[in-house]
């Protein structure tokens, strides 16, 4: 591995150590959260990507509520999916950009479907990934960097 090489990996290293950091840093425990929304509407469509956190949207909203991954693995087949289509659901959200807002909690009737717990995991698990992304990379650099190496 070349100069070039581990510097531009160390840099990579060093840019997801910065935004786990960030990330960890800006982490709210659903309890502080300050400015959660209740939403009420009808469930009109289920995104349910193949990979991380599902998301749905509502027949009377432009907006995009992102759910978890844990909701995606439960709901996310053709038999559980289609039976949340049409369900009137309370939600508790945070708007995150625009008109994409993060669910805190989702309720369909008395049955909790998303919990606070669930979110605040996903956002754990997500962080940790950045840190362990940074460890690896300054890993991989020093043991391509140790004496004796064959390059």
């Amino acid at each position: 591995m070349n100069k070039t090489a581990k510097t531009l990996l160390l840099l990579l290293a060093a840019f997801f150590f910065f935004i786990g950091l960030k990330s960890y840093q800006h982490a709210t425990t659903y309890t502080e959260l300050t400015d959660v929304q209740e939403i009420n509407g009808t469930i009109f469509q289920l995104h349910c990507p193949p990979k991380g956190a599902a998301s749905l949207t509502l027949s009377d909203s432009a907006a995009t509520y992102n759910l978890s991954v844990k909701f995606r693995t439960d709901y996310c087949d053709d038999k559980d999916s289609q039976a949340l289509l049409g369900k009137y659901v309370t939600m508790e959200a945070v708007q995150v950009d625009g008109d994409f807002y993060q669910v805190y909690q989702l309720k369909e009737k008395d049955r909790i479907i998303v919990n606070p717990e669930e979110v605040e995991a996903d956002q754990t698990s997500a962080t940790l990934g950045l840190f362990f992304l940074a460890f690896l990379l300054t890993a991989l650099v020093a043991y391509k960097s140790r004496r004796g190496s064959k390059q």
